[in-house]
């Protein structure tokens, strides 16, 4: 029978690579703060944030190719599999959300300031997103809609007049 103690070995690594994973995603977080703190545009803090978890990763990973060594081809293609699969589920809102955004902007169906109603909501266009639109509602108040939810309709576009005219 083998003792739980034999098991150390494997699982030290492993808790030091997921300490690792973990300090990186809490050490961007506070370098987020800090840069907003010092006034930095929000992009900016995006990207660091992203360098800083992105590094806490990569060495999480050299920890586990250290100690393990490196993976066959066999386990590369099922580990990539996996992370793929899991990426694409994790993403599938998101991603359907982009494909029915680059469908509108090619359909010519939005722009800004146009009037639109869509599910009760309706206000004007102020900002068109790959993911989203945001609508500026009567009231004064902001509405974010899915691209998705646009695209599902229906959609009333009270502004398209003139510049539709003859195409639908």
């Amino acid at each position: 029978m083998t003792a739980w103690t034999d098991y150390l070995p494997d699982i030290g690594p492993l808790v030091t690579a997921a300490a690792l994973a973990v300090g990186g995603y809490l050490l961007s977080g506070r370098a987020a703060a800090w840069l907003r703190h010092r006034g930095a545009p929000p992009a900016a803090v995006r990207w660091a944030r992203l360098a800083v978890s992105l590094t806490g990763l990569l060495l999480a990973a050299a920890v586990v190719f250290v100690v393990f060594g490196p993976l066959t081809v066999a386990g590369g293609l099922t580990l990539s599999a996996v992370v793929g699969l899991a990426a694409t589920l994790a993403l599938q809102t998101t991603i359907a959300n982009v494909i029915a955004g680059f469908i509108l902007l090619r359909n010519r169906v939005l722009r800004l300031n146009d009037r639109i109603q869509i599910g009760g909501i309706s206000g004007t266009v102020v900002r068109l997103g790959l993911v989203t639109t945001w609508l500026r509602v009567d009231d004064g108040s902001l509405a974010s809609v899915s691209n998705s939810n646009l695209l599902s309709g229906p959609l009333v576009n009270h502004s398209t007049g003139d510049r539709l005219k003859g195409e639908y």
